[in-house]
């Protein structure tokens, strides 16, 4: 796509009041897509900006991600030196994951309605600069008698590392069309995801045959220059789309720029009340309690937790000798299993790249071109109803008859994709639905998948004890399917269900004209289509 504020410029008609109806925005191109949300005619709108400026932008919040989920798990994969150093067993050094992980659930709170201070890139920037201070504590923590400042250290690298994980929704929002969000948010979320599943990989291989140390200075390093890309690529996002709404400037040297941007007093941000702060504050629990978040969020509950109770799993027999019923592998072994989990996310990359956007555009266009948020919901069921139900099975019995390590691999393969292609689906599709609050419901959604996530590492083995691998994991299969009923609910009844509101902070782009008359079916669609073009 060539130069996108030239492209808005070309594709929006004038209009001196701002107040004509996003309903008629001219096509895109030849493919009679509609520009959603209608752009202003002011080149400082993100909307407007060119591809080569939204470019570094989505790629340093996504090696911030990736960075900031990694840093707090590079050495799940290898407790025991830290382990015979502190003098703990194994399981309590795996506390760091569990310390790690509360922090990454709680960040967001404090962040978000920081961001709303001092607004969303001062917020990411600053959050990075905690990340390196945390980073720095945890490598320092070599004596025997260390152990709690330790977990201190992992718990703050999980709450300055998922800022950027909360606010980059907000950001990709802020930058782009209805029709390009799917893509964007696939990408995103592949870092956040990959941060998760590479991390500890790579804290692996740097750890192997040197000090732990090395994997959390190798992830300080990793901090440091995401930091410095955020101080050269990130800008301020916000953009009030209110008629008769005032933009600050910001300076256009570089220096003065980059000050303006991210040091205290920033001015890029509108003025806030401290008032409106502690009301911005309380809008996630806001979020929290609406039904359709309540319902998109138990999905998002199972799917995610089933996945980290596959990888509680696979470590431990992994390395079990084999009389046992282990594999008998080897620390290095395990850790190349790993990349089971890199192709299943590059997967889910690869399919989130193909269909996110395409599936519900092609519905739409099926439909009279006229949007309906539950579109984006229909690219879930490949991923979640049929790969992840069948993987959860097939790893069950796998380990219950110890078939072969490649059939486990091809198990885990297939949750991975399923699990993680849900992610970035269900976060577009909340984000699409609470439009001025796409960082709240990020916050919530981000708190679903943790909160199951840390607590079912506590009693994934006394459940499999219980019931073997064959029930334990069935059971999870079985249950996978059910929760697809959730969806399955929002897909039929979405729109009556977001009637019922919370707070006023429900606002989606439903009945938008994502699609012109000439290259979409319908003929209610289309003649609702024409009567807001008449209206407007």
């Amino acid at each position: 796509m060539e130069d996108l504020k030239n492209q808005a410029s070309a594709d929006v008609d004038d209009n001196n009041d701002g107040t004509s109806s996003p309903a008629i925005h001219k096509s895109s191109g030849d493919d009679g897509i509609m520009l959603i949300p209608r752009p202003s005619d002011d080149p400082r709108d993100p909307l407007n900006w060119p591809v080569r400026r939204k470019i570094p932008i989505v790629a340093t919040l996504c090696l911030a991600t990736f960075a900031g989920y990694s840093s707090g798990l590079a050495l799940q994969l290898v407790p025991k030196p830290q382990s015979a150093l502190y003098g703990v067993t194994t399981t309590q050094m795996a506390y760091q994951n569990s310390c790690a992980t509360g922090g990454m659930a709680i960040g967001g709170f404090v962040f978000f309605p920081l961001s709303h201070k001092f607004g969303r890139s001062s917020a990411v920037f600053w959050s990075l600069f905690g990340l390196m201070i945390a980073q720095i504590w945890g490598a320092c923590m070599t004596s025997p008698d260390d152990y709690a400042h330790y977990l201190g250290s992992r718990f703050l690298a999980g709450f300055f590392g998922s800022v950027t994980g909360i606010l980059g929704p907000r950001i990709l929002i802020d930058l782009f069309f209805l029709h390009q969000r799917g893509r964007a948010f696939t990408a995103f979320h592949f870092f956040f995801d990959f941060g998760t599943v590479c991390g500890p990989t790579l804290g692996a291989f740097v750890a192997a045959g040197r000090s732990w140390t090395a994997a959390v200075w190798y992830e300080f390093a990793l901090v440091a220059f995401s930091f410095l890309m955020c101080f050269c690529f990130l800008y301020e996002t916000g953009w009030d789309r209110d008629p008769g709404a005032s933009h600050e400037s910001p300076p256009k040297a570089f220096i003065a720029n980059r000050v303006a941007t991210f040091f205290p007093g920033t001015k890029v941000a509108p003025p806030t009340s401290w008032l409106q702060f502690l009301k911005v504050a309380a809008r996630p629990f806001i979020v929290a309690f609406t039904p359709v978040t309540i319902i998109l969020g138990c999905f998002t509950l199972v799917s995610f937790g089933f996945y980290i109770a596959m990888n509680a799993i696979t470590p431990v027999w992994l390395q079990k000798p084999e009389k046992i019923g282990g594999y008998g592998f080897t620390s290095r072994q395990n850790a190349l299993f790993s990349f089971t989990h890199w192709v299943g996310i590059s997967l889910a990359w690869l399919y989130g790249q193909l269909a996110s956007d395409r599936v519900p555009l092609y519905i739409c266009s099926r439909r009279g071109g006229t949007w309906k948020p539950e579109y984006r919901l229909h690219a879930l069921w490949f991923p979640a109803l049929l790969c992840s139900p069948i993987g959860l099975g097939v790893f069950g019995a796998a380990l219950f008859n110890h078939w072969h390590w490649i059939t486990l691999g091809v198990a885990q393969v297939m949750v991975t994709f399923g699990s993680l292609c849900c992610t970035p689906i269900t976060v577009n599709y909340a984000c699409e639905i609470f439009t001025t609050a796409p960082a709240e419901v990020a916050i919530i959604l981000n708190l679903y998948r943790i909160g199951y996530g840390l607590s079912v590492a506590f009693y994934i083995n006394p459940w499999v004890d219980l019931m073997g691998f064959n029930w334990a994991y069935g059971m999870m299969a079985f249950l996978q399917a059910f929760s697809f009923l959730f969806v399955g609910l929002l897909m039929w009844k979405g729109h009556e269900i977001r009637q019922w509101k919370l707070g006023g902070l429900l606002n989606s782009e439903e009945g938008e004209c994502v699609i012109d008359e000439k290259h979409s079916s319908g003929l209610e669609a289309q003649a609702e289509c024409r009567q807001d073009s008449q209206r407007s």
